[in-house]
């Protein structure tokens, strides 16, 4: 059963979330993607972090864009986690897909990005170094941003995020309309129905997220093509049962 493991902000069981051990520990593990979530500082350079807040991963407070690149590398994002991680920098987007390179695909959570400003050119010009844009996955919360982007840097797959509180049928209604080739819908969307209309549009359903292995199964069971998870070691050990 080939099911992609998506490595949810890299082997974040293991490693501070969205920082480079936690990527460099997911590559190890063997995980065909990793989802991250890119967030803009105050002078618009994309780095990775979960929250639009500092208080959560970080020894800093206050809204991400409210503080400059400089400012926020040198907050240390890693002893919340363990000891041994003190000093973990929260990695520029740049650094982030450097260290992933073309070991793993990427699905990239992004802001909502206004056409032509300083900030989206800061992030196409990041974008640019990918050297195989076809296998990664940029997800927006809002279709503007989406269109803006695709006619910006076609080469990449598309992904629509919607809030929970949406029917799986009207996400993948919207998704059709507007030619995407991905979903990635959050668990609580996700039934065989979705699966098999999804399927039978050319869509792929990548699902968001399941760490416990009953819902993993479950997820299997509905033969979705990709799970984001915090415990890719844990869906590893199903799917090679799967296979027997």
């Amino acid at each position: 059963m080939e099911v992609m493991i998506v490595a949810h902000r890299g082997a974040s069981h293991l490693a501070p979330e969205n920082t480079l051990p936690a990527i460099k520990q997911s590559l190890a593990d063997g995980v065909q993607m990793l989802s991250l979530e890119v967030q803009r500082t105050k002078d618009d350079q994309p780095v990775l972090l979960a929250d639009v807040n500092l208080d959560r991963t970080t020894n800093g407070s206050g809204r991400v864009t409210r503080v400059s690149l400089k400012e926020l590398q040198a907050l240390d994002a890693g002893a919340w986690f363990g000891a041994e991680f003190a000093g973990t920098k929260v990695p520029k987007l740049s650094e982030a897909l450097k260290a992933v390179g073309e070991k793993a695909r990427v699905l990239l959570v992004l802001p909502e990005t206004k056409t032509d400003t300083p900030w989206s050119q800061e992030l196409l010009e990041v974008l640019k170094a990918r050297k195989k844009p076809a296998e990664d996955i940029l997800l927006f919360s809002d279709s503007d941003s989406l269109k803006f982007f695709r006619e910006k840097a076609p080469d990449f797959a598309y992904a629509l995020a919607l809030e929970e509180r949406v029917d799986g049928w009207l996400y993948l209604e919207k998704a059709a309309k507007m030619n995407l080739k991905v979903v990635r819908p959050m668990r609580s969307q996700v039934d065989s129905v979705l699966v098999r209309q999804a399927h039978e549009k050319g869509i792929q359903v990548i699902v968001h997220f399941a760490n416990e292995e009953a819902d993993l199964r479950s997820m299997l069971e509905l033969k979705v093509d990709g799970i984001v998870t915090g415990r890719p070691e844990r869906l590893k050990t199903l799917l090679a049962e799967v296979k027997k």
